[in-house]
């Protein structure tokens, strides 16, 4: 109890911690000083990844309605049916080219452009032109694989038109009667998806940028299209030595889920979605377990959820205004960066994109 009373008296500002239940406007951190990103960040890996996107929650999309939608530089449309199903098409109608997101409505489980009212199916097929004897045969628009699990939205994308030769696996702590309700949070990037999750595999910057007291010891797994990041660092927090652990599950350029343990379980799922060349819709979803007593369950939680948005806003303006380094100049405490680069290289189709990657320790092995 005297533990308790210790871990009250110095969390009293996380009584008033908001920032459970839904969450849709991107947040935006601004740069310290406005510093502008270069305009050259001499990427060697493409904006567009190969493999599933999240492009929404479940809870955004309601039966009956449609939402444009912009992803891998082009303008999309996402609708529901009224028979529960998502759908992913081109946004512009094949006739005179209006937004069928814009101002577009479903109709039983067709989408209706708003200009001229054709509807279209979520397959992308005309099903009706008003007033006209027949429909015309190029009346189609393209249509996106898109999945829908673990309460949220995943589109397929693969330059080389390929089906999905990979799939999405269920994150059983998502709704689950033991983990707090799902906090969501968005965040609005300038950078590309691989400098995300690279993040996790630099040791030295984690002291550096985030006080951890010494670098964590980091073991990473390549598992075809999915990875594993292990990790672990001594701690000690609120008067006690702890061992925080944090392991990550990566699957594609689409999904990590961190699973950690600190105070308590917790686990944090991280979806980046590219905007356009240089921008990246992050969509984060944090849950805490409640194997926790309850008179304190409720604010190790919000310590947890609030200090896991807290660490990953501080590498944002890193990220934001920071070069890439295809051959960096790398020490004996950094990260195995290099193979990580390596197993991304899987999922792009450009030549330029697949280029070896070179770097000044044996540690791209």
């Amino acid at each position: 109890m005297q533990a308790v009373n210790r871990f009250l008296r110095s969390l009293p500002v996380l009584r008033q911690i908001q920032g459970f239940g839904l969450q849709a406007e991107p947040i935006v951190i601004k740069t310290p000083g406005n510093v502008q990103a270069p305009r050259d960040r001499e990427y060697d890996f493409g904006p567009y990844p190969n493999g599933w996107i999240q492009i929404a929650w479940s809870w955004e999309l309601p039966p009956g309605q449609v939402r444009p939608l912009r992803c891998l530089g082009q303008e999309l449309v996402l609708f529901r049916g009224h028979d529960g199903k998502a759908h992913v098409l081109d946004a512009y109608c094949p006739h005179l080219g209006a937004h069928l997101g814009v101002g577009g409505t479903v109709v039983g489980n067709d989408i209706r452009c708003p200009f001229h009212g054709w509807q279209f199916s979520g397959e992308g097929a005309c099903t009706q032109v008003p007033f006209a004897r027949k429909i015309p045969p190029k009346a189609q628009v393209a249509c996106w694989t898109v999945r829908e699990q673990n309460g949220f939205i995943f589109l397929w994308h693969d330059a080389e038109k390929r089906a999905p030769w990979f799939e999405m696996p269920e994150v059983p702590e998502y709704g689950a009667a033991d983990f707090t309700e799902p906090l969501h949070r968005t965040y609005r990037i300038r950078t590309r998806w691989r400098e995300l999750v690279e993040n996790g595999l630099d040791r030295a910057h984690f002291p550096a940028l985030h006080g951890y007291p010494e670098p964590p010891a980091v073991e990473f797994e390549a598992l075809g299209p999915h990875f594993k990041i292990r990790s672990k660092v001594p701690w000690r927090r609120f008067g006690r030595d702890i061992e925080v652990i944090l392991n990550f599950d990566g699957h594609g350029p689409g999904m990590a889920v961190a699973r950690g343990v600190g105070e308590a379980p917790f686990t944090v799922i991280g979806c980046p979605m590219p905007i356009d060349e240089n921008t990246v819709l992050h969509r984060m979803t944090f849950m805490v377990s409640k194997k926790v007593p309850l008179p304190i369950r409720g604010l190790v939680a919000r310590f947890l959820i609030y200090s896991a948005r807290s660490e990953f806003e501080r590498d944002i303006p890193i990220w934001e205004t920071k070069v890439h380094r295809s051959r960096p100049v790398l020490s004996d405490v950094d990260g195995p960066i290099g193979r990580y680069r390596q197993w991304a290289r899987q999922f792009y189709s450009a030549p330029a994109a697949t280029a070896p990657v070179k770097l000044s320790t044996a540690d791209a092995s």
